[in-house]
């Protein structure tokens, strides 16, 4: 290019010359520079567009991951609505991008010690090798030392109703097993169906598909689907080692979990399990999931484990719409979130399993009501610059019941918190009334619990 451009000048100049030798008369000399200079800024110009052809290429790979890691504005509900994408994150490098989470409690109990406990340290790496691959991982760093993998798989990005999924999964088993990062959630503790029957966080190393079946601007609205094959729970070993009972439900035989000599993740009894959810969102802010898992998991491979899990959210938006509210009542309304989940496990138990004390059935549930506040001190505030606009407080509600095949446990939670930049951090101030009955002995162990979250 430059070449080209050093030779068109030339080229005036030789004509200039020529004309004033022929008696012609020339043009200035300042035309000729000013036409030099133009041909100067086009060249530079076209070099750019070609620059910018040459990496089109590489920035279409890049595409989809810049869409789909951007950070959310909206409320922790509509994150929650998101998929594993959707999360914040810190820093991209290239095709990789680098983010993470972390908290802190504090625990009070009426009968116990006080408890400071740096709980969670979660660092995750999400990357895109090529348009159609991406690689996701989370590390999970527990009490400042016990380092775990939360997931790590491959995905073959194919098409909106196809695509193939392998690596250590979130198993799609209840809507919170798959959003359950402290910052999003409104309370500090995880249900209790969270931890007894759907022992979140459950994660099996397997392989599937996942996709949109409908868009969410279809008739019908957005539905999409997960289905895998895993290696399943471990819940009871040939010798009698159990990893059921009726003190911590399922919790016990986590597949990540080991269990007597059985590395994490193993397949105790040479069979899959099977794991889906399907997920049907009718209009925005209002969703509702059906999921289940079947397999062996006994080593002798004779008995199966069912669990089905339904789940839904409802923002109060929905509401105004339905309800066709207007002014103050849609403004009150719009600050509702309603969120819930229940399940149900059936445990088949031969003498083994009776033996090891086994439970036959584990289920429960949980119902939650959020309000947003928006004072307008805080608008204010962060007119001022002191706050992030968007800042709010929450207050919550959410009752508690799992029962453990005869051992049952309640808790009401009432709680407030306080969200300086929308979602990304959160403090949490909850006080929990508890009831547990049956095997596991007729105790009220109330508490009050505080803690800090924030995605970095």
């Amino acid at each position: 290019m430059r070449l080209s451009t050093l030779s068109i000048a030339a080229l005036l100049t030789a004509t200039s010359f020529t004309a004033h030798a022929a008696g012609q008369s020339a043009p200035a000399e300042s035309d000729l520079l000013r036409r030099v200079e133009q041909i100067e800024r086009e060249n530079h110009e076209l070099r750019a567009r070609v620059d910018q052809l040459s990496g089109t290429a590489n920035a279409t790979a890049n595409d989809d991951l810049d869409r789909e890691l951007a950070m959310l504005e909206e409320d922790g509900l509509s994150q929650a609505f998101g998929n594993l994408y959707t999360k914040p994150f810190l820093a991209r490098a290239g095709s990789i991008a680098f983010g993470g989470y972390v908290d802190l409690e504090y625990r009070d109990p009426q009968d116990g010690d006080r408890d400071l406990r740096f709980h969670r340290l979660i660092p995750f790496i999400y990357g895109q090798p090529s348009e159609h691959v991406r690689f996701a991982t989370e590390i999970e760093i527990e009490d400042g030392h016990e380092v775990e993998v939360e997931f790590a798989f491959i995905d073959l990005c194919i098409s909106d109703p196809f695509n193939f999924r392998a690596g250590v999964l979130l198993s799609p088993l209840g809507k919170f097993n798959l959003v359950h990062d402290s910052p999003v959630n409104e309370l500090t503790d995880r249900p209790l169906v969270d931890s007894f029957v759907i022992p979140t966080t459950l994660r099996e190393a397997g392989f599937g598909a996942f996709g949109t079946l409908a868009s969410a601007d279809s008739k019908t609205g957005q539905l999409t689907y997960e289905a895998y094959l895993t290696t399943g729970f471990k819940g009871l070993l040939d010798d009698g080692t159990a990893g059921f009972d009726r003190t911590t439900g399922l919790k016990g035989g986590r597949p990540h979990e080991e269990l007597g000599s059985e590395r994490a993740f193993e397949d105790i009894n040479n069979g899959f399990a099977g794991v889906a959810r399907v997920e049907w969102s009718p209009t925005l802010g209002g969703v509702i999931g059906l999921s289940g898992h079947r397999g062996a998991y006994d080593e002798g491979g004779e008995n199966e484990l069912m669990i089905v899990a339904v789940d839904g959210a409802l923002d109060g938006r929905v509401l105004t719409k339905w309800v066709g509210a207007s002014g103050s009542c849609a403004a009150f309304l719009d600050g509702f979130e309603l969120v819930g989940e229940a399940a149900h496990s059936d445990l088949e138990t031969d003498a083994l399993a009776d033996a090891a004390g086994i439970p036959d059935r584990v289920a429960g549930w949980y119902g939650q009501v959020n309000y947003r506040l928006y004072p307008d001190f805080l608008a204010g505030l962060g007119r001022a610059s002191w706050l992030d606009q968007g800042a709010h407080f929450t207050l919550v509600v959410r009752w508690d019941e799992v029962d453990l095949d005869g051992a049952e446990r309640e808790r009401w939670t009432f709680g407030v918190n306080f969200r300086p930049n929308q979602s990304q951090t959160v403090l949490k101030f909850d006080y929990q009334l508890n009831s547990e009955s049956g095997t596991t002995g007729d105790s009220n162990n109330d508490a009050f619990v505080a803690s800090i979250a924030t995605y970095f």
